[in-house]
């Protein structure tokens, strides 16, 4: 299948652009915040902090998020989330543009943008399918899911630069911009139909957290997800002070980021071409071991037989290692939504998408698990000792779970 069929619908189009200048505004933040909060710490554990700051309250609305999208009018909630994403970025551009802003200023800040991150996610997982039809589901997954690699390709390299040269404020200003154009965008976008339900929100979620639970490939594939992203993709979040290792500025921490991207989002097309008709739960694991291996190369460049440069070039190894690293990781994970998405009853889409949503924040809150490792031993041990926990999660997965073991196509 074509990956891009999906944007000959206007109304997913029209989403599909709003969205990618969300995640063009979230992964440029991602970049200045970093920046900007180990400029007034010069703390490797601070970026753990800030960090949790915005994965704690994401974990926790993801749940909400789930809910509300599954009773309420989710093209209104977008365009709240999204205008009032903007005013919060807003006021902290110009409090560092100002010269005024303290490691406070960031901390709040941070907790606000994840009450509103952690309801956005399922909002917008449980909206687009809900706009196409089914023939291209597959296709809308993974264009959905390349919002976000794909902002990352391009995006923090130009961050790293114009924040290099005028300072963190820019790259959040502009973050701003991107979630402007995402509240103006749902105003061309489709309302959809919501069945009625007046059961209490608390036995509303807990309906889409028993369906999980009692499925046990679905547990165990969000399971897989959450460690992958706690104990590996954390170390995205603790990059500032990993980059200090081998003396880098904000250029390199940007390419850096532009690595990962453009691994993640040739993995997700690689994955959204590929139809797979055998063995698919094996190639899943598979993947995840592969973005492992790799991001623990990366945590070795310099040391030993890991030569820091890339023989007979200036290009620093982690590069490339991470590129090739984050395909797997893309890979991975568009198969793994791919299966979900395709599986879970229309009726509890969005409480399930929810549950699987914590994945971001967990991932965001990994940046304190690399973080602390780093500061009690060094960055190194911080960035290569999460993927051997998660090899060591997936040999068990392959040996006692059948369900994921004998997985052969969607």
């Amino acid at each position: 299948m074509n990956p891009f069929s999906a944007l000959v619908l206007k109304d997913f189009r029209t989403y599909w652009i709003g969205s990618l200048f969300a995640m063009f505004g979230h992964r440029l933040i991602i970049v200045a915040i970093s920046l900007l909060i180990y400029r007034l710490t010069d703390s490797a554990i601070s970026l753990g902090i800030v960090a949790a700051s915005s994965a704690i309250p994401i974990m926790l609305f993801n749940f909400i998020g789930g809910i509300i999208s599954d009773k309420y009018n989710i093209r209104r909630i977008l365009f709240f989330l999204s205008f009032f994403i903007f005013l919060i970025l807003i006021y902290l551009g110009y409090l560092d543009y100002s010269g005024v802003v303290q490691p406070y200023h960031v901390y709040i800040c941070s907790i606000l943008l994840g009450i509103l991150l952690g309801i956005d996610f399922p909002a917008r997982n449980a909206y687009f399918p809900k706009i196409i039809p089914e023939k291209y589901l597959r296709s809308g997954i993974s264009l959905n899911g390349a919002t976000m690699a794909g902002s990352s390709v391009v995006v923090p390299t130009i961050g790293g630069f114009l924040i290099a040269e005028y300072g963190s404020f820019i790259g959040i200003l502009l973050s701003a911009i991107g979630y402007l154009v995402m509240s103006i965008s749902t105003f061309f976008i489709p309302s959809v139909s919501i069945k009625k339900d007046d059961s209490s929100n608390f036995s509303f979620f807990t309906e889409g957290f028993s369906y999980v639970v009692k499925n046990e490939l679905f547990y165990c594939l969000i399971l897989l997800t959450y460690c992958t992203n706690f104990f590996i993709f954390g170390y995205i979040q603790a990059l500032p002070a990993f980059i200090d290792v081998f003396n880098g500025t904000p250029r390199e921490l940007g390419l850096m980021f532009s690595c990962a991207g453009l691994g993640a989002l040739s993995g997700l097309l690689t994955a959204g071409k590929v139809n797979i008709n055998k063995n698919l739960g094996a190639i899943i694991l598979s993947s995840a071991t592969f973005f492992s291996v790799l991001i623990i190369l990366v945590s070795l460049v310099g040391v030993g037989i890991m030569p820091t440069y890339v023989p007979y070039t200036n290009i620093l190894l982690i590069f490339p290692l991470a590129t090739i690293g984050h395909f797997g990781n893309g890979f991975y994970m568009l198969s793994t939504y791919a299966v979900i998405q395709s599986k879970v009853p229309e009726n509890i889409r969005g409480r399930v998408m929810g549950i699987v949503a914590i994945h971001i924040s967990i991932g965001v809150l990994g940046g304190l698990w690399v973080g602390g490792v780093g500061e009690i031993f060094n960055m190194r041990v911080g960035v290569g000792s999460g993927p051997i926990i998660c090899i060591i999660l997936i040999i068990y997965l392959y040996i006692f779970k059948k369900s994921i073991r004998n997985l052969q196509k969607i």
